[in-house]
């Protein structure tokens, strides 16, 4: 007691409200810029960084929560450290849901008939069948007249399979493929509408599990590419992942004309894709950037958006959708595409 006047005793450190000062502010900062943007300090290509930026939808929610729960005292860390802590995981969850939200998985289609349908599906060695595969192609032609489609880990004897089907449906199409291994996953095949013209197969750079790159035969229309590049994992090597998948993204932006489809095993948000300029990405033209395709069992919004449309030359957008096709382990990406 001071002059008559009674005093608390001084509360124990960590049990004092915190002040966010610089030294709570800049760790917050410096741990929320890593987590939202680590393409900006050259860790998108970094084994389990580059996986877990794979996956920005359950991301946010697991950062988000785990914030959450140190902030409210789930930790017996002191204040300031679990308040730097607590902040940094929350903030950067928001910021990945932040990513989400702003490249979106429900914007509605543009009207109007499309001069282009382009579909890739990773059928997963035939789980997609051929049957199921020429059922999704035929579904899209009453509302165009030519289509590409893109099939990674599809065999040419599947391709045919499915080429027939459209033919005797009245639609004929022209089949390519490339077959870089043993495995029943190493061949990418390409179909292409008739109507397009007459296309031919060209050498295409190796992306270990098969690339199909077809040309017009007169000089004249869109090239078309079907890709299927290495994924990111030890036994392919990450480097090695990093330059298939540049490989792949070259295709579309050294031909001002084409269209270039598939399972890139990688994010726009991956340093190979993160500058895609002249080309784009059509799902996040569209809106639906954050549509997820791998794997086919999770809702859309938490899982990876690993496959890919990618658009260079005169073209407008008009909707990107997924869906499930068979009992294949990836969504079908479907772009609507008008010519300008």
């Amino acid at each position: 007691m001071l002059n008559g006047m009674r005093t608390d005793p001084e509360l124990p450190r960590d049990r004092r409200s915190p002040r966010l000062g610089l030294r709570t502010i800049l760790p917050v900062a410096a741990l929320v810029g890593a987590g939202v943007r680590p393409e900006r300090l050259g860790l998108s290509t970094t084994p389990y960084v580059l996986h877990a930026l794979s996956f920005r939808g359950p991301l946010s929610l697991l950062l988000a929560s785990a914030g959450l729960a140190v902030l409210r005292g789930g930790t017996t860390t002191p204040g300031r450290t679990r308040t730097t802590a607590g902040l940094a995981l929350a903030l950067a969850g928001l910021g990945q849901a932040g990513i989400v939200a702003r490249r979106g998985w429900a914007c509605r289609p543009v009207p109007g008939r499309a001069d282009l349908v382009a579909i890739s599906l990773n059928t997963l060695g035939g789980a997609a069948t051929p049957e199921q595969v020429a059922a999704l192609v035929l579904a899209e032609l009453p509302a165009t007249s030519s289509v590409m489609v893109s099939l990674p880990e599809t065999s040419p004897a599947d391709a045919a399979r499915i080429a027939d089907r459209l033919a005797a449906a009245g639609h004929p199409f022209q089949a390519f493929s490339t077959t870089e291994g043993p495995r029943r996953f190493d061949t990418t095949s390409l179909l292409l509408s008739e109507n397009l013209g007459s296309y031919q197969q060209v050498p295409a750079p190796l992306m270990l599990l098969g690339a199909v790159l077809a040309t017009p035969r007169s000089g004249s229309g869109p090239t078309f590419a079907a890709v299927h590049p290495g994924a990111p994992v030890a036994a392919v090597g990450y480097p090695e992942w990093a330059t298939y998948v540049s490989r792949a993204v070259d295709l579309c932006r050294s031909n001002p004309d084409s269209v270039v489809a598939g399972d890139f095993n990688a994010t726009i948000d991956h340093g190979p894709m993160r500058h895609l300029e002249p080309s784009f990405d059509a799902a996040v033209r569209a809106g639906r950037g954050a549509e997820g395709t791998w794997p086919a069992a999770f809702p859309a919004p938490l899982a990876a958006p690993i496959d890919h449309v990618l658009v260079n030359g005169g073209y407008d957008v008009l909707g990107s959708r997924t869906v499930r096709v068979g009992a294949s382990d990836h969504r079908a990406v479907i772009v609507r595409l008008r010519r300008r």
